[in-house]
């Protein structure tokens, strides 16, 4: 079985699209697909990859796993995109770093009849494109629980600064949900939110930018990282200060995990990235066998600290994906 590992391509404008009546390459039931991520900056696309991959590979299907260089680099996804839509892929499934910039490669993919997934997000597409399925956790109420693990390790008080990605839908849900959680303990003698900036999704930029709040707000006790890689550079920003305070993140990439392990991380939002890989290609076989699939398919999300790493771990606090409800950019739950 062949397998393509490519991490950057520059060629035409694409996106995704659905129907069931999927084109099957070689034998039946032997399929090229393709998995397409923002980038590979973050641990939690590399894991989504390697799920999908492994499971791929367990069907004997080939999979294409191509990515833009960057994960602000909007345009060449589209592109991407369209490259696999020319290859005739029997079905693909694409993380839309900026849904707008993908929406005309999406509809040459509803045109070709190449069925479309949207991975690692629950919010429909606008545009008129057609995706068979929306397949992700929800960022929102996910982020929330972690803004309520806050409140507990703050004992109620303290300030709190927030690392924000590229400025954009999941930040807004991210960080949103992250102060729903943190309501109950803020207000006169609370919590307080010293500030809150972008980081870019960037572990070098995570440490810059704590780094700077340190030294305005020399009382800062939490941060809170829209992704885990800013957790983790506001973790190294504190012990190179020798400032004693809690990070917490989303993602649970395994990179996370061993930091947390070593004390240097206090928690994540673990959403299972490896095994959000598996059920991408395990929804991919439903749709090209024909089955139905809901709309909507709401993966799980477990804020991880040492107290249940092992747990998490081993995959005993996994719950299996379940059919759910679109994730808007309303500004609450």
């Amino acid at each position: 079985m062949r397998l393509l590992y490519r991490r950057a391509l520059t060629l035409g404008t694409g996106v995704a699209a659905l129907t069931l009546a999927a084109t099957a390459l070689g034998t039946a039931g032997t399929y090229t697909v393709a998995v397409i991520p923002p980038g590979y900056t973050s641990p939690f696309h590399v894991a989504v990859k390697d799920g999908a991959v492994e499971a791929a590979q367990k069907l004997g299907w080939t999979i294409d796993t191509a990515s833009a260089a960057s994960e602000s680099d909007f345009n060449q996804q589209a592109n991407i995109v369209d490259d696999e839509v020319s290859k005739k892929v029997s079905i693909l499934s694409v993380n839309p770093i900026d849904p707008n910039a993908d929406i005309g490669a999406i509809k040459r993919a509803n045109a070709a009849k190449i069925p479309v997934l949207v991975h690692n997000g629950i919010t429909p597409l606008g545009g008129g494109v057609k995706v068979v399925e929306y397949i992700g956790y929800n960022q929102w109420k996910g982020a929330k629980l972690v803004g309520e693990a806050a409140c507990k390790l703050l004992g109620g008080k303290g300030e709190v600064f927030i690392l924000d990605g590229i400025v954009e839908f999941h930040t807004h849900r991210r960080a949103g949900g992250f102060k729903d959680g943190l309501k109950s303990c803020m207000g006169p003698g609370g919590v307080k939110i010293d500030g809150e900036q972008s980081a870019s999704w960037l572990r070098t930029a995570g440490q810059q930018v704590a780094t700077a709040a340190l030294t305005k707000y020399p009382n800062i006790k939490l941060f809170f990282g829209c992704s885990d890689e800013m957790a983790i550079g506001a973790s190294i920003a504190a012990r190179r200060l020798h400032k004693d305070v809690y990070t917490l993140g989303i993602d649970g990439n395994a990179a996370t995990l061993d930091e947390i392990k070593a004390g240097h991380v206090t928690g994540t939002l673990g959403v299972y990235p490896k095994q959000m890989g598996v059920t991408i290609v395990d929804q991919m076989q439903k749709v090209l066998s024909g089955k139905s699939v809901p709309p909507i398919l709401e993966t799980p999300g477990t804020v991880v600290t040492k107290d249940n790493l092992d747990s998490y771990l081993s995959g005993s606090t996994f719950s299996a994906p379940k059919a759910g409800a679109p994730e808007e950019d309303s500004g609450h739950e």
